[in-house]
This record gives C-alpha cells, sequence and structure tokens, in this order.
C-alpha cells in the first residue's frame, strides 16, 4: 500500500507515519504544503491522510481538488471541536473525518474504511459510464432505425434487424452501423 501524508510540519508527518508500521505500507510520503501536493501524482496513491491545518492552506481545498480526480481513500485528520464542520464543508468528497485526538486502531480502521469506500464508489463510476454509453449508443441507433424507416419504409423491427445484420457482416458495433446510416441518409436528407 502506498500512503500520502500532508500535515503541517515534518514532525506532525513521521507521527502518522509511525502510528501506519502494521498497514504493510511500500511507501509512505509526506508533505508539509498543499501545493506541492497538488504537484504530486495523486492516483500512484492508495490512501492519501491530510493533518489539517498545512503550512500553507488549512487543507479542505486541497481535499476537495484530490477528491474530484482520484480513486484513492482520503482521511481527513482535524481537531475534535471542528470536525463536524469539517465533515459538512467536505462530504461531497467522500473524505472520512477523523477527529484528534485519536489512536493507532481508529487511524487504521478508518484508512480501511476510506479505502473501500473509494473501490465501491469506483465501481459505481464504472457502471453509470457504462450505463450513459450505452444509452448513447441506443440513441443513435433509434434515429437510425427512424431514418431507415422513413427512407426505406422499414418497420422498426425490420429497420432493428438491418442494423443488427450489417453490424455481424461488416463486424462493426451496431452504433457504428448506426452512425453510418444516420451520415448516408442526412447526406440525401441536405439533397433534397
Amino acid at each position: 500500500m502506498n500512503v500520502l501524508i500532508a500535515g503541517k510540519t515534518s514532525e506532525i508527518c513521521d507521527s502518522i507515519a509511525g502510528l501506519l508500521i502494521d498497514l504493510d505500507c511500500d511507501n509512505i510520503s509526506t508533505f508539509t504544503s498543499g501545493a506541492i501536493v497538488r504537484g504530486v501524482d495523486i492516483s500512484r496513491f492508495d490512501s492519501v491522510i491530510i493533518s489539517t491545518p498545512l503550512s500553507d492552506e488549512f487543507g479542505l481545498d486541497l481535499v476537495a481538488d484530490i477528491a474530484k480526480d482520484a480513486k484513492n481513500g482520503v482521511v481527513v485528520l482535524a481537531k475534535h471541536e471542528i470536525a463536524d464542520e469539517v465533515q459538512k464543508k467536505i462530504r461531497f468528497t467522500g473524505a472520512f473525518v477523523l477527529p484528534r485526538p485519536f489512536n493507532k486502531a481508529m487511524l487504521i480502521q478508518t484508512i480501511k474504511l476510506a479505502e473501500v469506500a473509494h473501490i465501491g464508489m469506483a465501481k459505481l463510476e464504472e457502471e453509470n459510464r457504462q450505463l450513459s454509453q450505452q444509452l448513447s449508443d441506443m440513441k443513435i441507433v433509434n434515429r437510425a432505425k427512424s431514418m431507415l424507416m422513413q427512407y426505406l419504409n422499414l418497420t422498426e423491427e425490420q429497420a432493428h434487424r438491418h442494423i443488427q445484420k450489417q453490424a455481424m457482416d461488416l463486424r462493426k458495433t451496431q452504433r457504428a452501423v448506426a452512425e453510418d446510416i444516420l451520415k448516408t441518409y442526412q447526406n440525401t436528407k441536405e439533397e433534397e
């Protein structure tokens, strides 16, 4: 496991790193500046721990920046008095807030929970992407069917079968065949 730790000082980062000995970490990288962290390839890390405040910012904007691009677990360490407020501000990011003071077991458990949550989120995002692609494909195929029905006087079933057969014969996707049909009949429409 690769872990990125950001804190106000090197000493804070080192003390957090010391708590992670039991976590079987391959690499622990520490930073004291949000600006420097933004220049790092966050995707290399499985988990990100941000101990607020950092030396150059509080750290919540950094959490938001990391969460929108990365697929890793993010844990934010905040003073007990402001932990609820911090959680409200970053709830949309999927980051976990751990109030200070905390013990080693709490930190490790929170890191593991954040990791599991982000794995689940990544799966949902991929599923959402696939469903969006399928919906887009269906829209294009349906438009092509409409063109075939309009210009070749086919029924919907015949138009659907025509697209399927072309896709199999040409070893193309139904979407690619549908796009070709749309190009053909849109050119015909423009010539009229």
